[in-house]
């Protein structure tokens, strides 16, 4: 995942919800949710067997973000998206993460929990650390940094959008969230972060919904969460912007 949304404690009727997208070069090959283990529901990429967001039938879930670097990750690292998957189908998540060593693989930023609270690791391989931040109630958005970081203003408008749509509740406020995924709105080409790549593709990164001629949103997410039980798991298998929602519950009961 590239861009990740958590609203804590702040939706009427989801005591949780977290919306994504997944930003990925269009030739990775990748397949939609399906099961990965015992209760656990979530999309594979082909090339690691891991995933970028995996939902466990209990509630709880985990979920990654890269940390963006200048420098190419070097070879024989384990896949980030394998952690994922064990993190998601492990009762004790909190204890998983502690043992985890950052050194084994690319920096990233690991989210997991359920209902009853999220947590954020940033492991980082070069120094082998790994902070970790508990979210505090509220609407918190991360992308390739700690949250907070400067240059991501995609970051800052996804949060406005879901201040303005918190109020409709859960599930009326499904369509905002959408919309909020699905928002192509870039900075002004005067107002790009500094970045080691060309402008206009810098330019193109400042959106929510990422269009450009190799790398883009590939899928997108929305799960809603209570303490013991996903309410509700939908996924566009596509850019939100053109993809349709999916309801996913029934391949995560049958898992």
């Amino acid at each position: 995942m590239c861009t990740i949304a958590f609203l804590v404690e702040v939706i009427v009727g989801a005591p949780l919800v977290v919306a994504a997208n997944r930003d990925e070069l269009y030739a990775r090959p990748t397949r939609p949710p399906e099961r990965l283990g015992p209760g656990l529901v979530g999309g594979v990429d082909e090339l690691s067997g891991g995933t970028w967001l995996a939902v466990h039938a209990s509630g709880r879930f985990a979920a990654v973000t890269n940390q963006r670097a200048l420098a190419t990750p070097p070879p024989g690292l384990r896949s980030r998206g394998l952690a994922v998957m064990e993190l998601a189908a492990t009762e004790d998540q909190e204890a998983y993460v502690a043992a985890l060593d950052p050194r084994q693989y690319a920096s990233m930023n690991l989210v997991w929990g359920d209902a009853r609270g999220v947590s954020i690791g940033y492991a980082r391989h070069e120094t082998g650390e790994l902070a970790i931040e508990r979210l505090a109630p509220g609407i918190h958005v991360l992308a390739n940094d700690r949250l907070g970081s400067p240059g991501f203003p995609r970051v800052a408008r996804l949060g406005d959008a879901l201040v303005a749509a918190a109020p409709h509740g859960w599930p009326a406020m499904r369509p905002a969230l959408h919309a909020a995924l699905a928002d192509h709105t870039r900075v002004p080409l005067v107002d790009v972060p500094p970045s080691h790549l060309p402008v206009e593709l810098a330019r193109e990164l400042t959106a929510t919904c990422i269009h450009s001629e190799r790398y883009g949103t590939r899928s997108a997410t929305l799960l809603a969460l209570a303490p013991g039980r996903v309410i509700d798991y939908l996924t566009a298998d596509g850019p939100p912007c053109t993809a349709t929602f999916i309801d996913r519950r029934a391949i995560l009961e049958a898992a």
